[in-house]
């Protein structure tokens, strides 16, 4: 093993030290159980044989399709595994850490693989443990960002010709599993597929197979779906809720604030026990339709408020302050955040001119994951799956300035990159 790379496997192996280190827990017997969370209420439901059910902690509503399967099947067998105590509790952390470790691990990889240099990752990484962002213990968006990685290097490694049958089926299971965690990145993949279509005739059917395997994949789950309420439902179907929620006589941006000043609790079945009454006696497909519904007249007939409440959360979403309610993510240093966002824009720049498939990548992420959370109230989660392009971007940025003050005239190898989408179009 030659001497620099042994240098960056131990720079990998700190990486993930410093973050266990960093967000260790501070105290023990954690409770899986934790009321308000419909993930851990649907967890206990699939764990005591009631299948996928009864989200809301008011009272039962029946059977239920208001988050995607994957992360409640995830806290379901952790509970059938460790049972209800404190050791359920503890895994569920413990695991959410090594999750965190694991992603920051392999955002040196990601960076080399996107042309952007091994160094530019190790610094992205090292720029998240300074802004102080730690693990999601009681939501997907952990996992979810572990995936998004995954799936963004698979998304390069398209770029670059005939993908092995091999990573046709992995790139297909990564993309299956981020539909059952996270229904969003569904913009992004199909858009992605779009590109390589049009662009790339000998991508075609490469094509064509990276968006059947995903769909196959999550059949069975909208088969149920059409079973149980007589209806297509694409994986989960709470967005009238959550537009109605956010946005109304009473809402705020922020769910913190929804959440302080009484709004949310007057509108949600989660705290609103005549909500969940109605839940239960319409069901819950036709009450997310009748709230979808309710949220559209108001955005009608208040299009100037509603425009207002969208820009603000769209601030929030790429300038956001340190979160008042931890259970659904926490900045401890938002600054840092605040600078690596800013110094992405010059660094995307840099990208275009010089690692332009790994441009197309996280300009992908960066545009098409977010629209969806400027019209409903934000919180520090939302942003999780995709803090990694703000950070790589920005770290790509400062790499290439230090290169340019040392006088280093020419851009590494594994930072120049040719667009195989424009070769292939020429």
């Amino acid at each position: 093993m030659s001497r620099t790379t042994l240098t960056k496997w131990i720079a990998v192996i700190a990486l993930g030290v410093v973050t266990v280190w960093v967000y260790h827990p501070r105290y023990r017997n954690h409770d899986i159980n934790v009321r308000g969370f419909e993930s851990s209420a649907l967890a206990r439901s699939i764990a005591e044989g009631r299948g996928f059910s009864d989200p809301f902690q008011t009272l039962p509503t029946g059977p239920s399709a208001h988050l995607a399967p994957l992360y409640p099947a995830y806290l379901a067998l952790i509970l059938t595994l460790f049972g209800n105590g404190p050791m359920a509790g503890d895994v569920l952390v413990w695991a959410s850490l090594l999750t965190l470790a694991i992603q920051l691990m392999l955002f040196p990889t990601l960076a080399k693989h996107l042309g952007l240099g091994f160094w530019a990752g190790v610094v992205a990484a090292m720029a998240w443990i300074a802004a102080g962002i730690p693990p999601i213990f009681f939501g997907e968006s952990t996992l979810v960002a572990v995936l998004v990685i995954c799936a963004a290097l698979l998304m390069k490694r398209s770029l670059s010709g005939e993908m092995p049958g091999k990573q046709l089926l992995l790139s297909g299971v990564v993309w299956g599993a981020l539909l059952l965690l996270q229904p969003v990145v569904i913009v992004v993949l199909a858009v992605w597929l779009l590109l390589l279509c049009f662009r790339s005739q000998n991508l075609r059917r490469q094509a064509i197979a990276l968006g059947a395997l995903p769909l196959l994949i999550v059949a069975p789950w909208i088969t149920r779906n059409f079973v149980v309420f007589h209806r297509p439902i694409f994986i989960r179907d709470n967005l009238g809720l959550e537009l109605a929620v956010s946005n109304n006589p009473c809402a705020s941006p922020l769910f913190a604030v929804n959440d302080h000043d009484g709004c949310f609790a007057s509108m949600h079945p989660n705290e609103n026990y005549d909500e969940a009454l109605k839940v239960r006696e319409m069901g819950e497909a036709e009450y997310n339709r009748a709230r979808l519904g309710e949220a559209m007249a108001w955005i009608r007939a208040n299009p100037l408020q509603f425009a207002e409440l969208s820009g603000q959360r769209f601030e929030a979403f790429w300038v956001p302050t340190r979160a008042a309610n931890n259970n659904n993510g926490t900045i401890w240093r938002p600054a840092v955040l605040h600078l690596f966002t800013l110094l992405s824009i010059p660094g995307l720049f840099l990208m275009w001119r010089s690692a332009r498939p790994g441009a197309y990548v996280v300009l992908l992420w960066l545009g098409l994951f977010p629209p969806i959370y400027y019209f409903i109230q934000y919180m520090d989660r939302y942003r999780y799956p995709i803090f990694w392009a703000t950070f790589l971007a920005g770290s790509y940025f400062i790499v290439e300035l230090v290169r340019g003050i040392a006088g280093m005239r020419e851009p590494r190898a594994d930072t120049r990159d040719v667009d195989p989408l424009a070769a292939e179009k020429a």
